[in-house]
């Protein structure tokens, strides 16, 4: 009897150790990771630099509660601030949190403009969290089939009509620039969206969760939104995600609105500190777009349709993609599925040429097999 609650439809493999970009399992079998943790390892397993900003950390202090000021954390945040136009951060521990208090802030700025909204627009495809608010803005019947009721005021658009859908009702646009869960979709009408919340007075919000931190190719998704939200990545493999708010919302939160217990613990922001300074100092964003054309080319010329950016590619199968991600699994090579139909990409940053053909080359006899025997 498995001591787990069953949300889990485990693959077959219980993988025990991890270096660089590989991974090995219980009986010794290597595999290369062609999904990072689901987008989480941007520096691969076991990254020197990470290793050891963790190790004197917690020879350090490992956990104080966010009623003190923490160092580590603060220059983790001044980064993050930086990096986008001098923002305002807020840690969590997770994507589904930041999501979470995303909304909060939203709401909470429209109240204290006397102008109290609470409707949300996303996109068809989206994936944004699991707990109840971000699951109502997750527009998958599967995943929110026995949860009702779902949190209201969540309108559902396909991206060329988000746009015209902002009225002044809005609270806001809730957009993943790339979406990962549906099937590594660029969202082409960012700009229109940008234009249409200015219009009406709505706040824009990036859910940069899977696509953010460089993994597309571009370190800053444009144009600006008044929030970001941040996870994966950024942690280096330790649970961590941030709220990041434009200046003009720094002061919407005040003491006692929003809070965490773990959230912005010194372990992880120093792993999120190390892994953000390599992204930045090797330009390893510039990296994801070399590499990731090189996925593309290899992918496209199995013939299958490709979507996506940087090293955030799905190849799409023609068919349910579990059978091809089985038999690359069997293949030595880790990926996932993505949109039911597509076999998602998601590997370290540091990921070379020979990493790249491998991952072709597994998808591309997989295919073949499950193409084949669907033939036969």
């Amino acid at each position: 009897m498995t001591p787990f609650l069953h949300t889990y439809a485990r693959y077959p493999i219980e993988l025990a150790r991890g270096e660089g970009l590989r991974v090995q399992d219980e009986e010794g079998r290597w595999y290369l990771d062609g999904i990072a943790g689901i987008a989480v390892l941007a520096l691969g397993h076991g990254h020197p630099k990470v290793k050891a900003a963790v190790h004197t950390q917690v020879d350090r202090l490992m956990h104080t509660s966010n009623l003190y000021n923490v160092g580590i954390q603060r220059e983790l945040a001044t980064v993050l601030s930086q990096l986008y136009g001098d923002a305002a951060v807020f840690f969590s521990n997770s994507g589904t949190e930041a999501n979470e208090g995303a909304i909060k802030l939203v709401r909470k700025h429209h109240w204290r403009r006397g102008d109290p909204r609470h409707e949300v627009i996303v996109l068809d495809h989206a994936f944004h969290g699991r707990t109840l608010m971000s699951l109502a803005m997750t527009p998958k019947p599967a995943y929110q089939q026995g949860y009702d009721p779902l949190p209201q005021g969540v309108v559902v658009q396909e991206q060329h009509e988000a746009a015209a859908a902002v009225t002044d009702r809005t609270a806001c646009v809730f957009v993943e620039p790339i979406q990962g869960e549906g099937g590594c979709r660029p969202i082409e009408v960012l700009p229109a969206l940008r234009e249409a919340c200015d219009r009406h007075g709505a706040l824009l919000v990036y859910d940069e969760i899977q696509c953010g931190l460089g993994r597309s190719g571009e370190l800053v998704h444009s144009p600006a939104p008044d929030i970001r939200t941040l996870a994966k990545a950024l942690g280096g493999g330790l649970p961590l995600g941030a709220i990041v708010a434009a200046p003009h919302l720094a002061e919407t939160f005040q003491p006692g609105d929003h809070g965490t217990t773990f959230g912005g613990n010194p372990v992880a922001c120093a792993a999120g500190l190390a892994t953000l300074d390599t992204i930045l100092a090797d330009d390893l964003p510039a990296r994801c777009v070399s590499m990731g054309a090189r996925l593309r080319a290899g992918l496209q010329a199995t013939g299958a349709p490709v979507t996506g950016r940087g090293l955030m590619q799905a190849a799409w199968t023609g068919g349910p993609a579990g059978p091809v991600v089985d038999a690359m699994r069997a293949r030595g090579v880790l990926v996932c599925p993505a949109g039911g139909e597509a076999v998602r990409f998601l590997p370290p940053y540091t990921i070379d040429e020979g990493g790249i053909d491998e991952l072709v080359d597994a998808f591309a006899g997989a295919l073949r097999e499950v193409r084949g025997g669907a033939a036969g």
